[in-house]
C-alpha cells in the first residue's frame, strides 16, 4: 500500500516548497504573538478596564455614603424622639431626696433604662424599614444588620477593636454632659439644688431635644460617622473578599485590584467628599426651589431633591451612556486582545493563507498534475498499484500538513514562555487546541482538493474547484470575523455574519476554546469526519476512473 519511493519523490518535488511556508509561517506566528504580547493596544484595554472598574466602585462607595448619611440621621431622629419621653417618664419616679450620690445613680439609671428602650424602638424601626425594601429580611439578615449596624454607630459607636477604623476617634456621645448639652454635671455632691428639680429637667431636656442645635448636632454626627462606618465595614476583609469574587470575573487579580488603592484612608476620603458635594447642592437647591418649610408639601419636595442629587452624583460614566454603549464599552474592557489576535484573527485565518496555498498546489501536483503532465503513466507502467499511488500521496499530503502545524506548535509554545501566561491570559492547552483546530481545517480543506485532484483529469480544473473553494472558505470567514461574536459589538458589523454559514471554518470555534468549554469537540470530529471523507472518495474514484494514459 505504501511506496517509499513514490513518497521520496513527492519530498524532494515539495521540499523546498514545504520548508519555506512552514519558515514564513512559524516566523509569522512568533511576531504576531511576540508584538501582541508586549503591544501598547493590549495596555490601553486594560488601562480601558481599569478605569471602568474604579468608576463603578466609587459610584458604589458615593451611593453606599448617601445611604449610610441619611440612614443615620433618620436613625438618630428616630432616637431622639423616644428617647426623651422615655427617661422624662423614668425621672419622675425617681425620689428626690438629700442624699445626693444616690440621687445621681438613680437618675442614671433611668437614662440607661430609657436608652435600651430607644435602641430597640430603633431596631424596631429599621427592621420594619428593611422589610418595605424586602419582605423576607429578618432581625438575621445581613441586610438589615448592616442597616441597624450604621444606625447604632451613630448612636452609640462600638469599641475600636469591633471595627477597624485605623486610629480613628469618636467624639463621645452618650455621656450625661453631652445629652443635655452642659445642663448636668456628670459627677459630684455640689449640684444646685434648683437643678434637681424634675420639672426644670423635663423643660430644659425637651427643648434641647427638639432644638437646633441637637438638629445640627444629629447632621454633624452623621456626616462623621457615616465616612467612617462607610469605610471601616468596606474594608474589612470579608468583604474585600467578596468584591476581589466578583471582580474575578473581569480577570482582575487583587494584586491589581490592590494597585487601584482602595485602603481606609482612599474610601474614607471618598466617602467625605461626596457627602461634602451632596449638602452643598442640598442647600443650593433648596434655595433655588424657594421652599417653604411650613408647607405640607415640603418634605416630599426635599425628599424628590435629595433623589435627583443622590442619583447625579453616584451616577458612574458607564450608566450615563446609553445602554447598549455602555455595553459595547463594558465589552471591549473584557476583551481579550490576545485571544483575538493569535487565536481568531492568525490561526482561524491570516495563518491558514500560506498552508492554504501550499496544500493547494501540493494536492494537484500529487495527482492530477501528474496525471496531466503525464508522469502517472511512467508511476502507473512500473509495479506501483493505483492502491499504494493514492495511498501514499495522500500520505505524504496528511504528514506533511501535521508536521508544519508541529513545528507551529512548537513556535507557539515558545513563544508563550516568553510572554507568559499572565500577560497572554490563555493558556498552553488552550495554545495546542488552536494548533490542532488550525490542522483539522487544512486536512478538511485538503481533503477536499485531493478529491478534485483525483476527480479531474486536468490540472486546471482540479485547482479551480478545489483551490477556488478552498480560498472561497478563507475570504468568506475573514468577512464572516468582522459580523461574529469574537469581535466587540461596539465595531461588529453583523450582517456580515452570514458569511460564517458558507464556511467550514467555522467549526474551528476559538471562543469554545479560549472559555474552556467543549463545544470545539464535535466541531473538531465534524472536521476531521469530512476531510477522511474527501481523502476515502478521491481515492475511490482514482482507482476506479479511466486515466488517459
Amino acid at each position: 500500500m505504501f511506496s517509499k519511493a513514490l513518497f521520496k519523490q513527492s519530498c524532494k518535488a515539495n521540499g523546498t516548497m514545504w520548508a519555506i511556508i512552514t519558515f514564513m509561517e512559524c516566523f509569522m506566528l512568533a511576531c504576531v504573538m511576540l508584538i501582541s504580547g508586549n503591544g501598547n493596544i493590549s495596555t490601553t484595554l486594560t488601562a480601558v478596564g481599569d478605569s471602568m472598574v474604579k468608576e463603578q466602585i466609587d459610584s458604589t462607595i458615593e451611593s453606599r455614603e448617601l445611604n449610610y448619611y441619611e440612614t443615620q440621621l433618620d436613625g438618630m431622629e428616630k432616637f431622639d424622639e423616644v428617647f426623651w419621653p422615655k427617661y422624662d417618664e423614668n425621672s419622675k419616679n425617681v425620689v428626690l431626696t438629700t442624699d445626693f450620690t444616690q440621687y445621681l445613680k438613680d437618675m442614671v439609671n433611668a437614662f440607661v433604662d430609657a436608652y435600651t428602650d430607644s435602641i430597640e424602638s430603633v431596631r424596631q424601626y429599621m427592621l420594619e424599614k428593611a422589610q418595605k425594601i424586602d419582605p423576607s429580611y429578618t432581625e438575621e439578615s445581613v441586610e438589615f444588620l448592616e442597616l441597624f449596624g450604621c444606625v447604632a454607630y451613630a448612636i452609640n459607636p462600638p469599641d475600636a477593636d469591633a471595627i477597624d477604623l485605623s486610629g480613628e476617634t469618636m467624639p463621645d456621645l452618650n455621656n450625661i454632659k453631652g445629652m443635655f448639652d452642659d445642663f448636668y454635671i456628670s459627677h459630684g455632691e455640689d449640684i444646685p439644688k434648683q437643678y434637681l428639680d424634675s420639672g426644670q429637667i423635663a423643660g430644659q431636656g425637651e427643648r434641647y431635644f427638639t432644638g437646633e442645635k441637637r438638629i445640627q448636632f444629629r447632621k454633624d454626627r452623621a456626616a462623621t460617622c457615616s465616612a467612617i462606618f462607610l469605610a471601616g465595614n468596606l474594608t474589612l476583609k470579608e468583604n474585600m473578599d467578596k468584591i476581589l469574587a466578583e471582580l474575578e470575573k473581569f480577570d482582575i487579580s487583587s494584586e491589581r485590584f490592590e494597585s487601584y488603592g482602595y485602603d481606609y484612608a482612599h474610601v474614607k476620603d471618598v466617602a467625605e467628599s461626596t457627602l461634602v458635594t451632596y449638602l452643598s447642592r442640598l442647600d443650593l437647591e433648596i434655595e433655588k426651589a424657594k421652599l417653604d418649610p411650613e408647607a405640607e408639601d415640603y418634605a416630599a419636595k426635599v425628599a424628590e431633591i435629595k433623589t435627583a442629587i443622590a442619583g447625579d452624583i453616584s451616577m458612574n460614566f458607564m450608566s450615563s451612556l446609553p445602554e447598549d454603549v455602555a455595553s459595547a464599552l463594558e465589552e471591549l474592557a473584557q476583551l481579550n486582545l490576545y485571544d483575538l489576535v493569535v487565536g481568531s484573527i492568525f490561526f482561524r485565518l491570516a495563518g491558514l493563507l500560506l498552508p492554504i496555498i501550499y496544500m493547494i498546489m501540493v494536492s494537484n501536483n500529487l495527482i492530477a498534475g501528474q496525471v496531466d503532465s503525464g508522469s502517472m503513466a511512467y508511476i502507473l507502467s512500473s509495479s506501483t498499484k493505483r492502491q499504494s499511488v493514492v495511498f501514499t500521496q495522500a500520505a505524504f499530503l496528511v504528514l506533511s500538513l501535521l508536521l508544519m502545524f508541529v513545528c507551529t506548535t512548537i513556535t507557539s509554545c515558545v513563544c508563550m514562555a516568553i510572554v507568559g501566561e499572565a500577560v497572554a491570559k490563555i493558556t498552553y492547552k488552550t495554545m495546542i487546541l488552536f494548533n490542532v483546530g488550525a490542522f483539522l481545517v487544512l486536512f478538511t480543506l485538503s481533503g477536499l482538493c485531493f478529491f478534485t485532484s483525483c476527480w479531474f483529469d486536468r490540472s486546471k480544473y482540479s485547482m479551480a474547484i478545489g483551490g477556488g473553494l478552498s480560498i472561497f472558505s478563507l475570504v468568506a470567514a475573514m468577512l464572516g470575523l468582522f459580523g461574529s461574536k469574537m469581535i466587540p459589538s461596539i465595531v461588529r458589523l453583523s450582517a456580515l455574519n452570514y458569511f460564517n454559514y458558507a464556511t467550514i471554518i467555522t467549526l474551528f470555534d476559538t471562543i469554545s476554546i479560549a472559555g474552556g468549554t467543549l463545544t470545539y469537540i464535535w466541531k473538531f470530529a465534524i472536521l476531521l469526519a469530512l476531510g477522511l471523507i474527501g481523502y476515502v472518495v478521491g481515492s475511490v474514484k482514482f482507482i476506479k476512473k479511466d486515466l488517459p494514459l
